[in-house]
């Protein structure tokens, strides 16, 4: 998963079916700034700092863990999806820094 604010939405006149319903939204990467889009799985609104779930993780976002056992993600249509809105997060760098030396 990668931090990311939500800068904005795509929007599309034709989409593929799997895609009806579905907002996409472009998200800027909290490091380095790079603009992905990623489908709106929990109504984030511009300005929202979000999660997003990349690869198989994003599909079993999307599929809602509704899948059974043994079954696939695969049909799933997409890579990147918003699987969090940050409310509020914390971390102690100094801390951080003196457990990882």
């Amino acid at each position: 998963m990668k931090r990311a604010r939500v800068i904005g939405q795509v929007w599309a006149a034709r989409k593929a079916a799997a895609l009806d319903g579905r907002r996409l939204l472009l998200c800027a990467d909290g490091r380095s700034g790079e603009v992905i889009v990623a489908i709106d799985t929990l109504d984030a609104g511009v300005g929202a700092d979000v999660l997003v779930s990349w690869g198989s993780g994003a599909r079993r976002v999307l599929g809602g863990g509704a899948l059974g056992r043994g079954e696939s993600y695969r049909d799933v249509l997409g890579d990147a999806a918003i699987s969090l809105v940050v409310d509020d997060a914390s971390h102690d760098v100094e801390n951080a820094r003196e457990e990882r030396e």
